[in-house]
Formats: structure tokens, sequence, C-alpha cells
């Protein structure tokens, strides 16, 4: 185990040190998993962001980022990275600060702005040292290169997303549901319902249906399409929980959104 742990730690450095490796990485992995893994403020529609928004997300001071831009400039420069003065800057400013806009701006008197690519984001997560969000997508990244095909990548970052969106749905019954006798009966509740609604068969149901044991996990059995379903599903639980509905509400909620999709088999 240790050994394997060290092997890991090299290669996390490596990828901090390498340009070459951090650009294979860019290259061959879709980053729509980061904005699963924690929510992104983009300033516009076509996923365009501040560094203040890449701070944000990794939560680190703006001069680290700003740090890394400046070391690592050609990367970003690749990866869409633009600085905008005049009459460029001008036009951004008349879309990001338009009354439609909510959330952010940019002040009148800032003379130049630096916008980057979602690209660049996944980027500064290679580079970003002592900080534990960017470990964890560099460990992402570490994982799915010892997966061989595109179908593999996709099913494990769609089950690390799965299991991030799990915990947020406990978190949200552990805090907003009242406690109770049967609280403890909450989550297994609502994972019931969840996959009765998609698959018509609840965890027990399924687990014999897909041959699997009692102590193996049921949701390795399941493919990208129905991980999907269900992360989504589960993040529709927790805001919904989160806002005070009842189980019923909620099951109604989800059997209506559901009611069209074919039954996966």
């Amino acid at each position: 185990m240790k050994k394997i742990d060290k092997q890991n730690n090299a290669k996390e450095i490596a990828l901090t040190e390498s340009k070459t490796l951090r650009n294979e990485a860019v290259n061959s992995t879709n980053a729509d998993f980061l904005d699963k893994i924690k929510a992104i403020q983009f300033l516009t529609e076509d996923m365009i962001l501040s560094i203040e928004q890449i701070a944000d997300y990794y939560e680190v001071s703006k001069k680290s980022v700003e740090t890394i831009i400046q070391r690592n400039r050609d990367e970003f420069e690749e990866d869409g990275m633009k600085v905008l003065v005049g009459e460029e800057l001008r036009e951004f400013k008349s879309i990001i600060n338009a009354p439609s806009i909510e959330g952010v701006s940019i002040g009148s008197r800032i003379n130049s702005f630096t916008i980057l690519t979602k690209r660049s984001l996944l980027r500064v997560g290679m580079i970003l040292t002592n900080c534990a969000m960017a470990s964890k997508i560099r460990n992402y990244l570490l994982n799915l290169e010892e997966i061989a095909t595109k179908e593999q990548k996709e099913w494990a970052i769609q089950r690390e997303v799965g299991k991030i969106e799990r915990k947020r749905m406990c978190t949200a019954i552990s805090k907003y549901i009242p406690e109770s006798k049967n609280k403890k009966f909450a989550y297994p509740n609502y994972t019931n319902m969840l996959y009765k609604i998609i698959f018509n068969k609840d965890a027990k149901g399924l687990k014999e249906e897909r041959n699997k044991k009692t102590n193996e996990l049921l949701r390795d059995s399941f493919n990208s399409e129905e991980l999907k379903l269900i992360e989504e599903g589960e993040t529709i639980i927790t805001a919904l929980v989160a806002l005070g509905f009842t189980y019923d509400s909620i099951k109604e909620h989800l059997e209506n959104k559901y009611s069209n999709i074919k039954l996966l088999k």
C-alpha cells in the first residue's frame, strides 16, 4: 500500500511540474466533470471565467492563481486566455454588467481584464500545490490514466461524481430532516424510492437481477447513463430536502420528472 501511495504521489508531483503531462491530460479529459464536483459560476454562457472565479473554485487567493498564470502564461494562452483592453473590454463590460446578469460585474475603473476558459480551470488544478481541491482533481486524472477506453473513463468520472452527490444528499438529510426514531431510515428510503422510479425495482431487487452479493456495491453494476440518472435524481432530492419538501412531495416531483423515460434494462 505504501508503495502505491508513493507512486501516486510521484505522479501527482510530476503533473504539477510537467507541461507535457498537463497538455496530455487537458486534451484527453472532458473538463465538464469539474462543475459536477463543485458548482462554478461562469461569467458568460460560453463558460468564460475570471481569475477571481477560479480562485473561488479552489478556495485560494487571487494572487496564487495570478502567480500560476504568470509562470505558465504560454499554456493558458493555448487554452484560450485573453486580456481584454480598450473597445473589447468596453463591449465585454456592457454584456457582463447588463441588468439581466446577476452576481458578477466589472468595475468601471478597470482598464484591463483577464478572461479564461474551462480548460484553464482544469489546468490550474494540475499546477496548484497545498490545495485540497486541486489534489482531488489530480487524483481523478491519475486514476483515469489507468483506464483504457473512453467509455470506461466516462464511467469512472460519473461514478466519482455520484459518490460526491450521494454524500451531499446524506448531509442534507442529516441537516434538514427533523429528528425522529425513523430518521435513520431516510437515506435508504430515498434511495429505494429513486431506484423504483427509474428502474421499477428497489436495491434488493436490483441486486438479485444483477447477481450482486449482499456485500457487493450495487452502483458498480450501473452503466454511465444509469449513474447519470441516479446522480441527477439525488441532486434533486438534496435540493428539495434542503427546501423543506416532504418525502411524498419529493416522490411526486421525481415521478413527474421521470414519467417519460424509457426504463433501463
